[in-house]
């Protein structure tokens, strides 16, 4: 059997979240949708597939590939117009041999498997939603079809879905097509629809959906390596994927989904929400019907979108696979590029200490290599070369001279970042708060704090916390560059 999977991912309806992924990559629970509607058909003997992209295509061709991940073969096809790819349906349905199934792939409806048309010439099955009490004239489409391979030679070449939808509709009532009526849609089609779809999947009314999670407890799923702390409150049902923290005194569900990578500081409840991968929720927020995706809160009751500004409330712990690798490249390479050059400038610094200030000349400094896993004996240490000993800050220049140029080569061998958190050892890492470890060991460490770039050499402890939660919420290349030229700023000016 084929599919034509109509995905091109755009739709205002769902505000900001297109912004970052097209439609059909949002998740629902622990997925994405649209690889939610391949495995369901896939599991009914769908083998072939045409998927057609407008916005962002390339996320979702990297993400599915040719299909064999799933036993499948999955073709793409790129309209212009992501309001109208209809255009493209009439040349891959050509040659077919029997129906081919019309699926958007921003809904999921509750068809019957064992009803499917048996003959290739037979008319269309259109399947739809019952009329709304309201007194809608009429039934609603769900955006699937089963359509005889010739059909959609007579569509016109500008359709759009509304208009589609009228078509098909209209060849059920002359009895050109066979409405089938489906009980149940799971949908994206808004930000509202979203929240309702998760809440089904959740309280097990889509039994089509599995979820791969293990449910500690009935309504409780958490993946793998989530860090749950004792006096967290979870009311089922609740999803926490991988990877994520939970601090101390947050409140969950009913209805809530923390998606992977994310982090929920003290104190914070969320209720009937979605939080979307690599999100920071800040400590003691109620939320409440709303989607979080990083520093962006869309309030579904209103149907509004604000970006949240100060990343102590919202922001982002995202950062991919490659972008971390290559940010820790060029770290590298800048490093030795470094070194290189300044090493007269390190000798001359090495004999201005011998002869001007007693004790050792170097000292070998110890740090827990980050980011690192929750267990401490899963942590691995690292060294690192300093002209001043563990506890003795430095000022202005000093600094330039006696920490950062005597790290080089631990920077130069990944051990290190040039911007980061501050280096720790075991036992200092240990002795922070918990909610704080937590973010701290999933951050990275470096020479040039934002700690030292906004207080200095001496900051005191909350200033410190307030630092490295800012920094672990708002790291990128960009903000390390902020540090970078605030750091030599400092330093030119004495400070």
């Amino acid at each position: 059997m084929r599919a034509v999977v109509i995905a091109s991912g755009d739709n205002p309806r769902l505000l900001s979240l297109n912004e970052r992924y097209p439609a059909p990559l949002l998740p629902l629970v622990d997925r994405p949708f649209l690889q939610h509607i391949l495995e369901h058909l896939v599991h009914h003997g769908v083998r072939q597939f045409d998927f057609v992209l407008s916005h962002l295509p390339q996320k979702v061709e990297d993400y599915f590939g040719d299909g064999t991940r799933w036993g499948a073969s999955i073709r793409f096809h790129l309209a212009s117009d992501p309001l109208r790819p209809y255009y493209r349906v009439p040349a891959i349905c050509a040659g077919s041999a029997g129906p081919v199934l019309l699926v958007h792939a921003d809904r999921l409806p509750k068809i019957d498997w064992s009803a499917l048309p048996a003959e290739p010439g037979g008319p269309p099955l259109v399947y739809c939603l019952p009329p709304v009490r309201d007194g809608a004239d009429g039934p609603r489409w769900t955006g699937w079809a089963w359509l005889p391979a010739a059909s959609p030679d007579a569509w016109p070449p500008d359709l759009d879905e509304p208009a589609l939808s009228d078509l098909l509709l209209r060849a059920a009532r002359e009895g050109a097509a066979r409405l089938v009526e489906v009980p149940h849609l799971l949908s994206l089609e808004s930000c509202e629809d979203y929240l309702r779809s998760q809440e089904a999947v959740l309280r097990k009314q889509s039994a089509a959906l599995l979820l791969a999670s293990r449910e500690v407890e009935p309504g409780i799923w958490l993946d793998r390596n989530v860090s749950l702390h004792p006096t967290a409150r979870l009311d089922p049902p609740v999803y926490i994927g991988e990877n994520c923290r939970i601090g101390r005194g947050v409140h969950l569900g009913p209805n809530t989904v923390i998606s992977r990578d994310c982090v929920v500081d003290l104190h914070s409840r969320a209720v009937d929400t979605l939080v979307l991968p690599g999100s920071y929720i800040g400590e003691s927020l109620e939320l409440d019907h709303v989607i979080v995706d990083r520093n962006r809160l869309l309030n579904v009751r209103l149907g509004a979108s604000v970006a949240v500004t100060d990343a102590f409330l919202l922001g982002s712990l995202a950062e991919s696979a490659f972008r971390a690798s290559f940010g820790s490249l060029v770290s590298r390479l800048l490093a030795v590029v470094l070194l290189l050059l300044a090493w007269p400038v390190l000798l001359v610094t090495a004999l201005g200490v011998a002869l001007f200030r007693r004790g050792p000349l170097l000292h070998r400094r110890e740090a827990v290599r980050l980011p690192a896993p929750p267990e401490p004996g899963e942590w691995r240490t690292c060294h690192y070369l300093s002209f001043t000993s563990a506890g003795t800050p430095a000022h202005g220049w000093s600094s330039l001279f006696l920490e950062l140029l005597p790290a080089l080569p631990a920077i130069a061998g990944g051990k290190l970042r040039f911007v980061g958190v501050e280096p720790r050892t075991a036992e200092q890492i240990r002795a922070l708060p918990e909610d704080w470890r937590d973010l701290y060991l999933r951050a990275k460490a470096g020479l040039i704090t934002e700690a030292f770039v906004q207080f200095g050499a001496n900051p005191s402890g909350e200033e410190r916390y307030s630092s490295e939660i800012f920094y672990a919420a708002t790291a990128g290349f960009r903000h390390d560059a902020t540090l970078v030229l605030g750091y030599l700023r400092r330093i030119l000016r004495g400070q």
